[in-house]
C-alpha cells in the first residue's frame, strides 16, 4: 500500500483547549505562561537570526604564550580532542577548518567495530556543515527511509516514513551504516580540514592546575605518557567518560536501568521497503529500522550493506538478571519472544560473539568546566531505542566547536564562557529523554492502545512522531507532541 502524507488537524474545540491547560499543569507549567488559543500544535520558530553563524576560517586571537617547557610540556596545541568518534571528529573538523591547531588522540586504530548503526535524517544539515556529505553518499551504505514498530505481537506493523513529512529535512532518507567505515570517514574528514590525528594513542589523564584543565598526559599505546599542553581539551572518550569520572559527575539514570545484548548476522532478511513508499519517493533496495517488543524489553533489527544485519535486545536489568545463562543465552531467550525477527534470521549465520552493555543510561552533572568540554557519549547517553546517539554526538561536537571558537575570540576558556554549549545541547537531550521515558512507560504498562499504534490513525500525532523520530528535536514543539498524545488517548 502507499502511505499518504498526513496534515495536522486544527485544535478547534474548547475541550481540547482545556485539555492543553491540564497537560501544561501536569508538566509543571501554568496556563498563564502560555498563550491560550485554538491553533494547531506548532513547530518551533526558526532560530534567532540575530545569533550569528560561525564563519569558516575565522581569524583567531592568540595571546603571546610560552612554548613547551623543558621537563614539563612535550608540545603545545590550541585544542586536544580525546577520542576520534563522531563527536570528537566533528568538533575537530570545525575547529581545524577555522584555523586552530587541533590534535586528536584516538586509542584504537581505525577502522574499528562500533554499535549504533541506524542514523537519522537530521544529520544531513550537520554533514553539510562539516563538508562531508559527498563522502557519506559515496560510501555505499544501506539506505534507510523510516522505522517500523511491531507492538505486543500486533500482526500489523506501524510504519513511519520520513518521506511523509518532506518539509522538515533536506532529504527524506538516511543510512544504516557500518560504523567502522562511517567513523573512519568522519575522522579522515577532520584530517583533511587540518586536524592532526594520532591513532593508537592513549590519554592516561588530563593535566590540571588550580582547578583548570591545562592539557593531557598521553603517549603511544604501551609507552610512558608525556604532557601535551592545550588551551582547551575536548573529552570525546565515549562511555569511558574520562573527565566526568575524574570529577565525580557521572550519574546513572535509575529509571532507565537497562542492559543491551547485541551481535551481527550474515544472511538475514533485508526488509526491503518496497511498496510502502509512494512511487515518487521510492529509492531502490531501501530498508527501515525495525523495533519490536519482547518480554522484558524490545528488539532492534537493522539491515546493513550486503547481507549483514545488526540485531540487539534491550532488557530491563531486573528482568534480565532473573534469566539463567550467559549473554548468548539471554539474547536467544529474548529473540524467542519475537517470532517475526526470529523468522527473518532463519538460515542466517551469526558472525560475532554477543556483546553486552549494562547501565546504558547516564548523564553528567555538567558538560563544561574550566578549560574543557564533554561531547557525545562522554557527556551523556540515554538509550538506543530512537537511534539518537550519533545525531546527538555530531550535533554536540558542532555546538561545542562553535562555543570554543567564541572562547578563542575572547581568550576566555572558563566554564562560564563555555556554558552556552551545554545549554544548547541539553535542549535536544532533554526532549529525547522524555520520549524515551514515555516509550518505557508503554512497555511497562503493556498497553496495546499506545501512541505508536494511534499514529496509524491520527495525522497530527503521526506527523509529530515522524519528525521527532527523524531527529528534528528543535523542529517540533515537544509540548505540542505531548498534548497530541494526551488528546489522542
Amino acid at each position: 500500500m502507499e502511505v499518504d502524507a498526513p496534515h495536522p488537524r486544527v485544535l478547534s474545540s474548547a475541550k481540547l483547549v482545556d485539555l492543553k491547560d491540564k497537560v501544561l499543569c501536569e508538566l509543571g507549567l501554568s496556563a498563564g505562561h502560555t498563550e491560550r488559543d485554538t491553533r494547531a500544535p506548532r513547530a518551533l520558530p526558526a532560530p534567532d537570526p540575530a545569533r550569528p553563524s560561525v564563519p569558516r576560517r575565522r581569524a583567531i586571537r592568540r595571546a603571546a604564550r610560552p612554548g613547551p617547557q623543558p621537563g614539563q610540556d612535550s608540545e603545545r596545541v590550541d585544542v586536544v580532542v580525546i577520542g576520534g568518534g563522531p563527536g570528537g571528529a566533528s568538533a575537530a573538523t570545525v575547529l581545524a577548518d577555522n584555523g586552530l591547531r587541533v590534535l586528536v588522540l584516538e586509542r584504537e586504530p581505525f577502522p574499528r567495530y562500533h554499535v549504533g548503526e541506524s542514523l537519522l535524517p537530521a544529520l544531513w544539515e550537520l554533514w553539510d556543515r562539516l563538508g562531508v556529505t559527498e563522502q557519506i553518499e559515496a560510501a555505499g551504505f544501506a539506505v534507510k527511509q523510516g522505522i517500523r514498530f511491531g507492538m505486543f505481537r500486533d500482526p500489523e506493523e506501524v510504519v513511519l516514513l520520513t518521506a511523509e513529512c518532506p518539509a522538515y529535512f533536506p532529504r527524506s532518507y538516511t543510512y544504516h551504516v557500518d560504523r567502522a567505515r562511517f567513523d573512519a570517514v568522519l575522522l579522515d574528514n577532520a584530517r583533511q580540514k587540518g586536524a592532526e590525528v594520532r591513532e593508537g594513542w592513549t590519554v592516561a589523564d588530563v593535566a590540571m592546575r588550580d582547578g583548570w584543565v591545562t592539557g593531557v598526559l598521553a603517549g603511544p599505546n604501551g609507552a610512558a605518557p608525556r604532557r601535551i599542553a592545550a588551551d582547551l581539551v575536548i573529552d570525546a572518550t565515549g562511555r569511558d567518560c574520562l573527565i566526568a569520572r575524574k570529577m565525580g559527575w557521572r550519574r546513572p539514570d535509575p529509571a532507565l536501568n537497562k542492559v543491551a545484548h547485541f551481535t551481527q548476522f550474515a544472511g538475514g532478511d533485508p526488509r526491503d521497503v518496497g511498496s510502502l513508499i509512494p512511487t515518487a519517493d521510492r529509492i531502490p533496495a531501501t530498508t527501515t529500522t525495525e523495533i519490536h517488543t519482547t518480554e522484558g524489553g524490545w528488539v532492534w533489527y537493522i539491515p546493513l550493506r550486503g547481507e549483514t544485519v545488526s540485531v540487539g535486545v534491550v532488557l530491563d536489568a531486573h528482568y534480565a538478571g532473573k534469566l539463567a545463562g550467559d549473554p548468548e543465552a539471554v539474547f536467544e531467550r529474548a529473540l524467542s519472544g519475537c517470532p517475526k525477527v526470529r523468522a527473518w534470521l532463519h538460515g542466517a549465520r551469526q558472525t560475532m560473539p554477543v556483546q553486552t552493555v549494562s547501565g546504558i543510561s547516564y548523564i553528567n552533572d555538567s558538560f563544561v568546566g574550566n578549560g574543557f568540554v564533554l561531547v557525545g557519549d562522554a557527556s551523556m547517553f540515554v538509550d538506543p531505542i530512537f537511534s539518537a546517539g550519533v545525531t546527538l554526538a555530531i550535533r554536540g561536537g558542532v555546538y561545542a566547536a562553535d562555543c570554543i571558537l567564541d572562547a578563542f575570540q575572547h581568550r576566555d576558556f572558563s566554564a562560564a564562557r563555555l556554558r552556552p554549549y551545554e545549554s544548547r545541547i541539553r535542549q535536544p537531550m532533554d526532549r529525547i529523554f522524555q520520549m524515551i521515558r514515555h516509550w518505557y512507560a508503554i512497555l511497562e504498562g503493556g498497553n496495546a492502545d499506545n501512541m505508536i499504534r494511534r499514529a496509524r490513525e491520527i495525522p497530527w500525532l503521526r506527523e509529530r512522531l515522524i519528525v521527532l523520530l527523524s531527529g528534528g528535536y528543535e523542529k517540533m514543539d515537544l509540548e505540542s507532541f505531548l498534548l497530541s498524545v494526551k488528546a489522542a488517548s
